[in-house]
């Protein structure tokens, strides 16, 4: 089959599921706004796009009338899969009268829109909606990560029931994931990032926005600490450019209590020197990736009881549920964690065995029974 992944700027969390499908024999490109390097160097076919990640009406219509022009151009028959929240609404429009593609989406969370109440969102929703219904007719299948979008979309006739199916996450290569690393390089980070060595170590790889939740991570971090609980605390990620980023200087308040790294390159070698993961999030998410990169790690986990996050969490088994926007709920199940040795060990088992459900080779399987169907029809 002739496959392209459509994406944003990060279109590279595709390279996996490209590589298995070209394995089993598929034609498979990418088309994405990142740099083309890792493409090149994984010999995966690559063209690039302009696409602005914030609502901006007259780059939106350049973005769709750029991939129109790509799509224009391509003679086969292919299924055009597409990824992020703009760009599962852009491709049917961009796709509209080209009988050669067939357009698949994912739905990988709903975003900002379906986080914040406000009067602007709430009209923001009604346009999504009535955009929605608009294209449903010219997708040819959708694709959740998660059960509760899954639903809202169908109580809300967003798409068309029959072509519709959860695959819970993109998948993730467990072969990649081990928490057997390089035991000079461990030292070596250990005595690099940690203020105490014999402290349990927790840690937080975000987008730094406020729906991730970050500035409670903060804030529970100084809370533990000022009740006399001595953790490390380590917070990875680029300072963001929308109107919900967090400011450096808001980081930098707690830098008594918490190591900002920045945006690292190195994330399994961090993971890899820590007890804990966190993920505050209020988000929208799919299914987010740092958290089965962290099970995959063997890391106990702390995060929110919302679509997505729920499905990897099982709570009180491989780690615990925090409230929402609760910054002392938060240092209590830090604390509360880390209490007994012998349970948080059971629970950084069970996320290593838990985070199987979600591997690359289960979702490649059912993604291509949905272009197998589409094939056939």
């Amino acid at each position: 089959m002739n496959i392209i992944f459509l994406g944003g700027e990060d279109v590279s969390a595709r390279i996996d599921i490209s590589k298995k499908l070209i394995e089993l024999g598929n034609n498979v490109k990418i088309i994405g706004s990142q740099k083309s390097d890792i493409f090149n160097q994984n010999n995966i076919a690559y063209t690039s796009f302009n696409l602005n990640r914030e609502l901006n009406v007259f780059d939106d219509i350049k973005s769709i009338i750029s991939l129109r022009r790509i799509l224009v151009n391509i003679k086969d028959d292919f299924i055009v899969h597409a990824f992020d929240t703009k760009l599962t609404i852009f491709l049917p429009i961009a796709a509209f009268g080209l009988d050669n593609i067939k357009v698949v989406r994912t739905i990988n969370g709903m975003g900002r829109l379906f986080t914040k109440k406000s009067i602007d969102n709430n009209f923001l929703v009604i346009i999504y909606k009535i955009i929605q219904k608009l294209i449903k007719n010219k997708v040819d299948f959708t694709i959740f990560q998660n059960t509760d979008n899954y639903n809202y979309f169908i109580k809300n006739k967003l798409v068309n029931k029959d072509k519709s199916i959860v695959i819970k996450s993109s998948g993730i290569n467990l072969d990649q994931y081990s928490s057997d690393v390089n035991k000079v390089d461990e030292f070596n980070l250990k005595n690099k990032y940690l203020n105490n060595l014999k402290s349990p170590t927790f840690i937080l790889v975000s987008r730094l926005i406020k729906q991730k939740g970050v500035l409670n991570y903060l804030e529970a971090a100084k809370l533990c600490h000022l009740n006399g609980f001595n953790f490390n605390f380590l917070l990875i990620g680029q300072l963001d450019s929308n109107k919900d980023a967090i400011k450096l200087e808001s980081i930098n308040k707690y830098k008594e209590y918490v190591n900002y790294l920045g945006k690292q390159t190195n994330i399994k070698e961090l993971l890899s020197i820590s007890d804990v993961f966190v993920l505050p999030t209020y988000y929208s998410e799919g299914v987010p990736r740092v958290l089965l990169e962290a099970s995959a790690m063997s890391l106990a986990l702390l995060t929110t009881n919302i679509p997505g996050c729920n499905d990897v969490l099982l709570n009180g088994r491989n780690g615990l549920e925090i409230n929402i926007d609760d910054s002392l709920d938060l240092s209590e199940k830090m604390i509360q964690i880390t209490q007994d040795n012998q349970v948080l060990k059971k629970m950084k088992i069970k996320s290593t065995n838990h985070v199987r459900n979600f591997s690359l080779e289960k979702v490649t399987n059912e993604c291509l029974k949905v272009y197998k169907k589409i094939y056939n029809k």
